[in-house]
């Protein structure tokens, strides 16, 4: 009976000590597996590789010359609009 009493403290102290232990390693090692998984998966699918980096690069800069011509055949006088009309048509031929 004595050892049943004496190995019952110990039990206990053990649980206090290696349980919370236990489960934080084990609660870390699969988060971790699965916040790396998560992070590799959402990486892929949001960013652009080189190529296609430079390609919507240079379409956005067309697309803000075509916009910045826009505005500047806007302002301008009837008398200049025609000149500049010429301009604007013969830079959408050459962008498609």
């Amino acid at each position: 009976m004595t050892k049943k009493k004496a190995f019952t403290p110990l039990l206990y102290l053990a649980s206090i000590v290696f349980l919370p232990w236990w489960i934080s390693l084990s609660l870390n090692k699969s988060l971790e597996s699965w916040v790396t998984n998560w992070w590799n998966t959402k990486q892929s699918e949001t960013f652009l590789n080189d190529i296609q980096e430079k390609s919507i690069l240079e379409k956005f800069i067309e697309l803000e010359e075509l916009f910045f011509l826009d505005e500047m055949i806007k302002e301008c006088p009837e008398t200049h609009l025609q000149k500049l009309s010429f301009v604007w048509e013969s830079t959408k031929k050459l962008s498609n």
